[in-house]
């Protein structure tokens, strides 16, 4: 038997709008609920493999129950903006599939839901209606299965309800179910119902008498109390008028042939493109693959190569052209591949080091690339130096969209330029591993890397445009492009570590473990694995009887919240916590760091990444240096295992304050900027402000809680937030808030001006233009807005101090470098510097950072930097 799908277009839309994250495609327009459709409609197209396919929609119009009753659905809010732009947009992209969209004017979806299920009945098809929307439990039968979907607690599951099903549930039939959504009224549609009479009685009544009619019939020989005697005549009216509201009507007149229902190909001239557009990979990659000479409507990247040989290259290459290129690493020598047109690109194979001087070594050839970073690293390991970088591809593409996943050249290709890149041959290795290759070994993979030099070329195009219409010239070319050669050369000289001593401090945390492990099995009077938060909860909750336990599925909770409400009830809780926190050391920071010293070097060389963080802050990899403990005693002794090599010394430069001076700034409140121009102590001052004493009376715990205040209300906090930071009731930490913003009015108004630009723009910006995007704001869930509020206020301050250290990093290396001193820029954690400095130029170092820390950005409050040095990190502290 042949067999249909139909969707109710409007509450599938509906429900994948509410259960996916917001997504935009590149252009700014909203896609989750368009996604998450697809993501439903594929998932039961390869369960069901039906062979009629249709989505029913809603008209924007009245509909024969409005007629009916005046007030029908008139309490639903409008639906959200970005939920009503995505509607025609799914259209266009079923009209793609060649999926037959049906809808009329004067009836709901659900009417013709009814009818194509009549006509199913009819012709003897299966139908299976997919939808959020129990309505159409009505219409269930033998033939007729209601794929139900229904979120709970986050949780999506569809159940099938065909006639015997809707029974088992409800016990009533499908039939008797309108006369139950009759009796009790729908709140959603504004159905009236009788009043009073809810959903345990409606059911009742029905199962009983079968019918509102039957029910009225018989209505002085009910078997109910007076009071539901009285509801039920006071509403007759309303329960007859509701019934004929609840009905679907089946008999539509439909202006579609059944047949246009039948499953067809896709339009792939059509639908790849648009996928492209709207950035859907994973959809893109659904789609049957190309047939030889098919026209898919993507326009494909490609270029003319032409391989020429080494000696041609100072013929070839004039400092007059824009050159794009692409440095090809295999095994052995590597090929270089080049283009100033991007149509017509040049390769050499097995280019010779020479080779690579000619054309990387000389600054007046302007040179375009894709992630120069690497190359700058494999090229100095060839002792060759980078000059004349241009442009990166990956650096402007995290400018245009810092929240991306991902940047790689084939993705941005799509989202950007809306054309096809080809991608590189995959290779299965003798592991199993999948490895690309963008080889010079065959014909094929000549052209790949090819079209690539052409992607390259053709996305500076674009981004360098970009880059001026977005007002980021200055912060793109001052500061991202140079800090790459900067972090390279801070990756390349990587940090010195006494490897003796880290291992000693971990053979001194081994044993402080083993003893606690022993002293933790004597409270328990039992030996257990204490890393198995199952076994620890069975100890702790059942053997102990310690209070506040509470289970999961996969037992108790033992986490770092249970565990802390727990302090002092039991001399085992103190001895978990430092067990876990002393295991944490061992395995995170000796563990973890010994095998990433470099045997020849000594150094630790962490990956410095510059296009994951959406605030701008550089990030720390392999290992994460940026994350080194400082807030505990112990922890912080893993700063003594980082040392300066020979006898040099490190000189830690560290902003004060630096995100209180941008808000200061930014605000414009000159209460707190004269706060930092007179060199007051800002907790103290806002202390003295909001306890309204004077400043010389401020406790330590006056200025503790002022700090947090200070701190917090750069994030955005919230009173519940500060109450749980400062362990005070929620009353008392709201209070705070409100004193420290009628003190400081101008940061109170940049809040709340900040957030209203940020939902006009869709987007809040740094002082050096950085820009965030902030679909969240435009979200219809108040969780979610509440989020993008809070990013809103703190990313233009987070990421003008990031801006701010990224801008000094690329001074103090220019300074260094033009001085030609011998000290390194080895490290940058959030707001601090650290230099490795010869003994001879330490003074000179701390001079530099200091001039060039505090002159990177020029604000209505001074930058301070405080400076110290020691042997090692720990003694710069």
């Amino acid at each position: 038997m042949e067999k249909l799908l139909i969707v109710d277009g409007n509450s599938i839309l509906n429900r994948a709008y509410y259960g996916i994250r917001i997504l935009t495609a590149p252009d700014g327009t909203p896609t989750n609920a368009v996604y998450g459709f697809l993501n439903i409609l594929y998932k039961y197209l390869e369960e069901e493999k039906p062979d009629y396919l249709c989505v029913a929609f809603d008209v924007k119009a009245k509909t024969f129950r409005h007629k009916m009753y005046d007030l029908y659905k008139a309490q639903r809010k409008p639906a959200p903006e970005d939920f009503l732009a995505q509607i025609p947009l799914i259209k266009e992209v079923l009209a793609a599939m060649n999926c037959a969209c049906i809808e009329k004017e004067g009836y709901e979806a659900d009417d013709l839901i009814g009818t194509v299920s009549l006509l199913c009945e009819e012709k003897g098809i299966e139908c299976r209606i997919l939808t959020g929307d129990k309505d159409d439990l009505q219409l269930a039968s033998e033939n007729t299965v209601i794929k139900l979907v229904v979120t709970r607690m986050g949780q999506t599951t569809t159940t099938d309800y065909g006639r015997q099903e809707v029974e088992q549930k409800y016990g009533v039939t499908p039939e008797e179910y309108i006369e139950v959504k009759a009796l009790m009224g729908d709140a959603s549609d504004n159905i009236p119902g009788v009043k009073g009479i809810g959903e345990k009685t409606a059911f009742s009544l029905i199962q009983e008498y079968k019918s509102i009619d039957a029910i009225y019939d018989r209505l002085e020989e009910l078997n109910v109390s007076p009071s539901v005697r009285k509801k039920l005549t006071e509403g007759q009216s309303n329960a007859l008028l509701s019934k004929k509201l609840s009905v679907i009507d089946r008999h539509v007149p439909l202006d579609y042939d059944f047949a246009s229902f039948r499953i067809q190909k896709p339009n792939l001239s059509v639908l790849r493109p648009l996928f492209l557009r709207l950035n859907f990979q994973s959809f893109l990659r659904r789609l049957p693959a190309e047939t030889a000479g098919e026209d898919n409507g993507i326009e494909k990247i490609h270029a003319e190569l032409k391989r020429i040989e080494e000696n041609r290259l100072s013929a070839i290459l004039k400092p007059d052209e824009h050159w794009s290129y692409v440095l090809d690493w295999k095994e052995g020598a590597p090929a270089l591949y080049f283009t100033a047109d991007g149509k017509t690109v040049f390769g050499v194979s097995d280019i010779s080091r020479a080779g690579l001087q000619t054309f990387f070594s000389d600054a007046d050839i302007w040179k375009c690339g894709y992630n120069v970073k690497e190359d700058l690293l494999k090229l100095h390991n060839l002792d060759i130096q980078f000059c004349g970088i241009g442009f990166d591809i990956m650096l402007a593409a995290y400018l245009a969209e810092p929240t991306r996943s991902g940047y790689d050249l084939g993705t941005l290709c799509s989202a950007y330029l809306h054309v096809q890149l080809e991608d590189a041959a995959l290779h299965v290795e003798e592991d199993g591993q999948l490895t690309m290759d963008f080889g010079s070994g065959n014909k094929e993979n000549r052209q790949i890397v090819a079209d690539r030099v052409s992607a390259v070329f053709a996305l500076h195009s674009y981004f360098a445009e970009k880059l001026e219409k977005d007002g980021q010239h200055t912060l793109y070319y001052d500061i991202e492009l140079p800090l790459a050669e900067v972090l390279a050369d801070m990756q390349e000289t990587g940090v010195y570590v006494d490897k003796e001593a880290l291992s000693q401090f971990g053979k001194t945390l081994s044993e402080r473990i083993t003893g606690l492990t022993s002293e933790i099995y004597e409270q328990a009077d039992e030996e257990f694995n204490i890393n198995s938060p199952k076994q620890l909860g069975v100890i702790l909750f059942d053997k102990l009887k310690l209070p506040g336990g509470k289970k999961n599925k996969n037992g108790y909770s033992t986490n770092a919240e249970v565990l802390g409400r727990l302090a002092g009830k039991h001399p085992v809780i103190d001895l978990i916590l430092e067990y876990r926190k002393l295991t944490k050391l061992q395995s995170t920071y000796v563990e973890g760091l010994l095998p990433m010293i470099d045997l020849k070097t000594g150094r630790i060389h962490s990956n410095f990444n510059q296009t994951v963080t959406a605030t701008g802050r550089i990030s720390s990899t392999e290992p994460n240096l940026q994350n080194i403990p400082v807030r505990t005693e112990l922890g912080r002794e893993i700063r003594r295992m980082f040392i300066a090599e020979g006898d040099r010394c490190l000189v830690d430069a560290d902003y004060s304050q630096i995100e209180l001076r941008v808000l200061a700034h930014i605000s414009g409140d000159k209460t707190m900027q004269e706060a930092f121009v007179n060199h007051l102590d800002i907790h103290a001052q806002t202390a003295s402000q909001v306890f309204g004493v004077p400043i010389e009376q401020v406790t330590p715990a006056m200025r503790s809680r002022a700090k947090a205040v200070n701190f917090g209300i750069v994030y955005g906090i919230g009173a519940f937030s500060l109450a749980q930071d400062l362990h005070i009731p929620i009353k008392e930490a709201d209070a705070y808030i409100k004193g420290y913003l009628q003190h400081y009015p101008l940061v109170d108004a940049y809040m709340k001006k900040t957030v209203e630009d940020a939902r006009t723009n869709g987007y809040v910006s740094t002082l050096m233009g950085r820009r965030r995007y902030m679909p969240e704001l435009r979200a219809s869930n108040r969780n979610v807005q509440a989020f993008g509020e809070r990013v809103a206020m703190n990313a233009p301050i987070q990421g003008t101090a990031a801006d701010i250290i990224k801008a000094a990093m690329v001074r103090v290396y220019a300074r260094l470098k033009s001085e030609k001193l011998k000290s390194k820029l080895i490290l940058q954690v959030h707001d601090e510097l650290i230099v490795e400095a010869l003994p001879d130029e330490t003074d000179r170092v701390k001079q530099i950072l200091r001039e060039e820390m505090e002159n990177a950005c020029k604000m209505n409050v001074p930058l301070e930097v405080d400076l110290h040095s020691g042997k090692s990190w720990f003694d710069t502290k």
